[in-house]
């Protein structure tokens, strides 16, 4: 084989890498958002039993009045919460695996998705992700819906 054919056959190869990684960017970048879209789902649940069961917590904006932490049922899973600065971790206890959302501020917005917010609830599923690639999935989350 002739230095040119090999120089042919590693740039077609080159290519071809390109592609898959491409593709391959495409498939987690889906795969996230779905885990996106199960987040939301899990905030506004939380974010109802949350109201429904502590209806004198009205201070949306610094938590004044809210409980420095408790429990919630839903959909027959145990959730334990804290609030900490202008938001509230919440850990699933029941079932197992356990679970992290956390809607470390805007906890009135339950349909705010940030790379934090997705890293840690990633993360308690035992997905590694990095931030880059978090802030990524956040984007085209949000390409996605405009």
């Amino acid at each position: 084989m002739e230095d040119r054919d090999i120089a042919a056959s590693l740039g077609k190869a080159e290519g071809i890498l390109k592609f898959l990684q491409y593709h391959l960017l495409e498939i987690e970048l889906s795969a996230y958002a779905l885990k996106i879209h199960e987040l939301i789902n899990i905030q506004h649940q939380l974010f109802l039993a949350f109201t429904r069961n502590y209806p004198e917590a009205s201070d949306f904006t610094y938590l004044l009045n809210f409980p420095r932490s408790g429990a919630l049922v839903v959909d027959g899973q145990r959730w334990n919460f804290v609030r900490h600065g202008l938001g509230l971790r919440f850990v699933r206890e029941e079932p197992i695996p356990q679970l992290v959302v956390e809607m470390h501020d805007q906890f009135g917005n339950y349909a705010k998705v940030d790379w934090w917010r997705l890293t840690l609830f990633l993360e308690s599923m035992g997905i590694p992700i990095e931030r880059t690639e978090a802030e990524q999935a956040i984007l085209e989350h949000d390409r996605s819906i405009q």
